[in-house]
This record gives C-alpha cells, sequence and structure tokens, in this order.
C-alpha cells in the first residue's frame, strides 16, 4: 500500500528555464522530507519540461503533469490541486526560491495549532541574477491579517502553506489577484490565516515584473474585496458576471512604482542607507509622500525599535 505524503507541494511552470533548477532543487532540499511534488508545465516551449524530466528521472517524489496547451496561471493551480493527496499544500513558484527549513517550520506549526488552516512568512527579495535587494517581514497573527487583508494582500502567494480539505480552488475568472480572492474566500468561511515571523523563501523581483499585469491586477485586487464585502453582507457574490477589463482602467507610471517598492523592502531588510538615498530620489522625481516623510526619520532610529514598530503597525 502506497504511503500518503504529508506535504503536497503543487508548482506551475511556464517557459521558467532560467531560473527552474535552482526552484526545483531548493523543494528537494527541504529537511522535511515528505512530500509529493506536482509540477505541472503549463505548454512550456523553452527546455522547462526537459528540466522537470531530468529531476524527475532521479527523484520520484516529483509529478509530471502536462498541459497540452497554455491554460495559464489559475486553470494550471486548479489541476494541481485536484490531484493533490498530503495533509497540507504548498505553494512555490518556478523562479523563487524555498529555504531549507521552510516546509519543517511551516508543518511544525500546523500541527500544533489545529485552529489555523494557512500560514505564510517573511521573503528576502533577490533580483533576476539573486542578489538580495531587501525584505519583506511578516510577523501577523489571524487577526492582524484579517484587518490588513482589507487593505492590501499581505500574505506572500508562494510562500504558503495550508490545509487540503478540498474546499478551496482559485477562482478561473480572476486573470489576476487570483490568490488575494483565495484568501478572502477562506476569510468567508472563517478560516484563521497566519503569517510566521521567519524568512521561508527567497522572492525574485525584477525590474519588469509588474509592467505586464499591473494596471489588471489593480482592476482584480478591487473586484475581490467587492465580492468579499458582497458575501459578507449577502451571503453570495457577482462573480459569476465578472468581464475582464477591456482596457486599463488606470495609468501606472512603472517607475514611481518600482522606487515605491525599493523602499519599502530595503526599510524592511534595515539598509537605511540607501533607504534615505531612495527616498530623496523619489521626492526629486515624484512627490513628496507622507509615509515616505515618516519612513525617513525611522531610518534614524535603532533597528530593534523600527522591528517593534512593524510588528504592532
Amino acid at each position: 500500500m502506497m504511503k500518503i505524503p504529508l506535504i503536497s507541494v503543487v508548482m506551475p511552470v511556464y517557459n521558467a528555464e532560467k531560473y527552474l533548477k535552482e526552484s526545483i532543487q531548493s523543494i528537494l532540499n527541504q529537511t522535511f522530507k515528505d512530500f509529493e511534488f506536482i509540477i505541472i508545465n503549463d505548454g512550456s516551449t523553452d527546455n522547462s519540461k526537459k528540466i522537470i524530466e531530468g529531476f524527475r528521472r532521479k527523484d520520484k517524489r516529483i509529478i509530471l503533469v502536462n498541459n497540452s496547451k497554455n491554460m495559464k496561471l489559475q486553470k494550471t493551480l486548479n489541476r494541481g490541486l485536484k490531484i493533490t493527496k498530503g495533509k497540507y499544500i504548498a505553494r512555490m513558484d518556478a523562479d523563487d526560491i524555498s529555504l531549507q527549513k521552510r516546509f519543517e517550520i511551516q508543518v511544525n506549526y500546523l500541527e500544533k495549532n489545529k485552529d489555523v488552516f494557512l500560514v505564510g512568512g517573511s521573503a528576502v527579495v533577490i533580483d533576476e541574477n539573486g542578489k538580495r535587494r531587501g525584505a519583506f517581514l511578516k510577523d501577523d497573527s489571524p487577526s492582524k491579517i484579517k484587518r490588513k487583508l482589507m487593505k492590501s494582500n499581505s500574505i506572500i502567494h508562494p510562500s504558503i502553506m495550508f490545509r487540503n480539505t478540498k474546499e478551496f480552488s482559485y477562482r478561473e475568472k480572476f486573470l489576476c489577484s487570483e490568490d488575494y480572492d483565495l484568501y478572502l474566500m477562506m476569510l468567508t468561511k472563517h478560516k484563521k490565516l497566519q503569517n510566521l515571523p521567519f524568512f521561508l523563501l527567497k522572492y525574485r523581483i525584477t525590474k519588469n515584473s509588474f509592467v505586464s499585469t499591473m494596471p489588471h491586477q489593480l482592476f482584480y485586487f478591487k473586484k475581490a474585496k467587492e465580492f468579499y464585502l458582497q458575501r459578507k453582507k449577502y451571503g453570495k457574490d457577482d462573480y459569476e458576471n465578472l468581464k475582464s477589463p477591456k482596457k486599463h482602467s488606470e495609468e501606472i507610471n512603472f517607475g514611481k512604482l518600482n522606487s515605491r517598492i525599493e523602499i519599502f523592502i530595503k526599510f524592511q531588510d534595515n539598509q537605511m542607507e540607501m533607504v534615505r538615498k531612495e527616498i530623496r530620489n523619489y521626492f526629486r522625481k515624484y512627490d513628496l509622500d507622507k509615509s515616505f516623510i515618516i519612513y525617513y526619520l525611522l531610518s534614524f532610529f535603532p533597528w530593534g525599535f523600527i522591528r517593534f514598530l512593524i510588528k504592532i503597525f
């Protein structure tokens, strides 16, 4: 009789040959070994399939699923979720790197805290060459996450692990922000979500990470929140009538967006000299953002005090 793994890892892949080997290896190198690794090749036209097959021949935990054509992320994720057998589901992206003790930390927490449904964590932010750019610090209780999700997506998608109850899937009309919609669907069913105060991932952000998706992402982010409030008030939402926008409703200044991201990730990585430099550049190029004035002043305080403020606020 075949042993059922404790974790099912779900990773979609589309033309990811540049980073794929390092990403797969980071899962295989986990200190916690009891998992199945479901990799769904979404019609890649590069060497992604060949790379996955090479790993599969050496490690039987890898299950390769091939889409006959490119089905896009949401359908690909759902195809992976349907075949999961583990008690827990872990997400992974093909350009990120899981730190060695990620699964060990998450499983231990979920085993001890039966009331928590999903856990995410902090991430080291890296660039296209794997160089450290900054960090996303996450340390959020369920009540804090619930508040924060009303303003922003405060959970790093490829860092999550959640209980495999077969209650949830990604809603495929959400062409972006499908993870945010998923978290809000979980909140609708009164699930507790939590960010653990540990670095679990190296999260890759390149210069062009947001160029193609950001305008649509804003649209779908607002829809996910709107639908959550509808469910809260009426017990159902208007998802069935959701249509993708015909054109971008908002103009995005990507230079300004990248500058803001750079300030946030460097501040949370205690790179305070760089934070001050980035904020001065931002003020010269764009506007006198009040929040960045506060960041600038805080950058002169001891890091322990700043961490305390981050945890509270």
